[in-house]
């Protein structure tokens, strides 16, 4: 027998390609475990649990602001720039979000939702929806990437030995050095699918008690309900959601880049949260 290894090539690809889809086959099958997992969907949750949920600890950081503004313990201004005028109250991200109002400054609202992603308290947000099971659970989900990501090397090493024994006979190798691009893909993709997710990945469950709060927005009234539901853009007051959208989502540019926005705040229009 002259055929590398005892295998002939058609043999040999037919059992090479079945290991190229393993890995990612299971860890696709983890995944889509994790999404169907049991929840507790009955306790009611908090705006910011339905902001997670929506949107993502963007959403989470969205409504904190937003509430706070409407509840007069922050005031924007029109560059952006937020001002603590009752702090030391209300819940853990409301607290969390005034000790980072010093931290931001010149970058205003934007710094200000930046910092507050990435704090205890919208973490801790996140930890009880993976406790009741309305969030995938993120370790779980980045270990199945990475058992994939580990299974693809001796699958990688498999394929190059090949290729390094079928060379020197002559052996076409077209098909092998495709799976060996393919392996080189998946590994690449598993990488960057097992970093941690800045956002939340509803389970089926979570999308459910989603799907029941936007049906009946009435059982989230005020504006926590509804900034958690449609973003800064659903804020109540209309010129207030025009200036936490631009301020929320952009760096402040400075003075001379904001007077549509002081103009608008000096005719009266943009509510008792507004202060530039």
């Amino acid at each position: 027998m002259n055929e590398p290894w005892g295998i002939p090539g058609p043999a040999f690809a037919w059992l090479y390609g079945c290991l190229v889809v393993l890995p990612l086959l299971f860890a696709g099958l983890w995944a889509w475990s994790l999404r169907r997992r049991a929840a507790d969907e009955e306790t009611p949750l908090s705006p910011y649990h339905l902001a997670a949920l929506a949107g993502g600890t963007e959403r989470v950081a969205d409504v904190a602001v937003a509430t706070m503004i409407a509840g007069e313990q922050i005031r924007l201004d029109s560059q952006g720039r937020l001002t603590v005028l009752r702090g030391g109250q209300g819940d853990p991200l409301t607290r969390a979000a005034t000790e980072l109002v010093p931290q931001a400054g010149a970058g205003g609202l934007y710094r200000v939702k930046k910092l507050l992603r990435r704090s205890a308290a919208v973490q801790e947000v996140r930890n009880d929806l993976q406790l009741r099971g309305l969030q995938v659970d993120e370790r779980r989900r980045r270990a199945g990437w990475l058992a994939a990501m580990i299974a693809y090397v001796p699958v990688l090493g498999l394929g190059l030995a090949r290729f390094a024994n079928a060379l020197p006979l002559g052996r076409p190798a077209g098909i092998l050095v495709g799976f060996l691009v393919a392996v080189a893909a998946a590994i690449a993709g598993t990488v960057l699918l097992r970093r941690p997710s800045r956002t939340v990945l509803p389970t089926t469950a979570g999308l459910r008690v989603l799907g029941a709060a936007r049906r009946n927005p009435a059982l989230l009234p005020g504006v926590a309900g509804a900034v958690a539901l449609g973003g800064l853009a659903a804020y109540p007051d209309p010129v207030m959601a025009d200036m936490l959208v631009r301020t929320g989502e952009v760096t402040p540019k400075g003075p001379e880049g904001s007077s549509s926005s002081g103009s608008a705040c000096a005719r009266g229009s943009c509510g008792s949260g507004c202060g530039g």
